[in-house]
């Protein structure tokens, strides 16, 4: 658990201090520069940053196997296990609102709506506040819900709150996601088709044309891209989830299930890192597209918008937009 915690911490930090490099050293209109003009970049920082928080409470463990060499009880309250709960809650339901950009790909993708590119900084903002809401109202009328909850700290107060205080915002993520993406294939399999702003079911499975070249469709394939985030967050979040409803059902789960199953949730900041690298090769230090590449005549201004938009693809390859 803790190895897969730090590997998770080292990828997803090498991205923010990245992210933070281009940001700030970076010339405004460089192709690798990091950029906000995207819901999608505010909810994917939104995203590494939820990730980095769920990695530093893995890497607490360490505390309690040192301390399992010289004490018959390794975990115990402290300090440490308290800012571990706190991390561990705050990871926890900050990664599930990833929800965010699932709503957001349904907007883009069925509904054709669009928003300012900021509006995103509103929902991050609820989001932060249910979390703050969740942390500070329970341990203020309790006085520290976190402590020891077997081999490391966490919520130890009740199931209920356990529940209520982190496991159904994940449950409740991973559920609404799968309502998402069922909808999302319906639609571009051309099962339910939109009509003036309502959808009726067709027979016919018309092939979905997106006109690449414009900001719409760009914006669209890069949403498409983004499916990838929650559908890894269902797979890691089954194991754990079994083994958590068998236990609050009064059964006892084996350590090496339990392990495993936190290890492979606690891996998600280096999977989303992975995904991160394939979905944005352009973003990445010495990233280049892949295919062949072709060179388009265009103004500075329209390549740079072009890029900042997303991906275009033409004839089924990646383009370089040179500006």
């Amino acid at each position: 658990m803790v190895t897969a915690a730090a590997a998770s911490a080292l990828a997803v930090g090498g991205v923010l201090i990245y992210i933070a490099y281009s940001a700030v050293a970076i010339r405004r209109n460089a192709s690798r520069r990091w950029s906000t003009d995207t819901h999608i970049h505010y909810y994917f920082l939104n995203l590494m940053i939820s990730d980095f928080i769920l990695a530093m409470a893995g890497l607490l463990d360490i505390k309690w196997i040192v301390e399992a060499a010289s004490l018959p009880r390794r975990v115990y309250p402290s300090p440490i296990c308290t800012v571990q709960g706190l991390f561990m809650q705050v990871g926890d339901v900050g990664v599930a609102l990833r929800y965010a950009i699932a709503s957001h790909i349904l907007q883009v993708l069925v509904l054709k709506r669009k928003s300012p590119p900021k509006f995103a900084l509103l929902i991050l903002a609820i989001i932060w506040l249910v979390i703050l809401i969740l942390v500070v109202v329970p341990n203020v009328a309790q006085h520290n819900v976190y402590g020891p909850t077997g081999h490391w700290c966490w919520i130890n107060s009740s199931i209920m709150e356990q529940i209520g205080l982190d496991y159904i915002w994940m449950w409740l993520a991973a559920v609404l996601n799968i309502i998402s993406y069922v909808f999302l294939v319906l639609v571009i399999k051309r099962f339910l088709v939109p009509v003036d702003g309502r959808f009726r079911w067709s027979r016919q499975q018309e092939e979905r044309i997106m006109p690449y070249g414009t900001e719409t469709s760009a914006e669209s394939l890069r949403a498409v891209q983004m499916i990838f985030y929650p559908l890894v967050y269902i797979i890691l979040l089954l194991p754990i989830s079994v083994a958590r409803f068998y236990q609050f059902s009064g059964h006892d789960v084996p350590v090496a299930v339990t392990s495993l199953a936190a290890t492979l949730f606690g891996s998600s900041g280096l999977i989303n890192t992975i995904l991160y690298a394939f979905t944005r090769p352009k973003l990445m230090p010495g990233g280049l597209s892949h295919g062949p590449q072709s060179v388009r005549v265009t103004t500075a201004r329209t390549a740079h918008d072009r890029f900042s938009k997303g991906y275009m693809v033409e004839d089924s390859s990646f383009v370089t937009e040179n500006a």
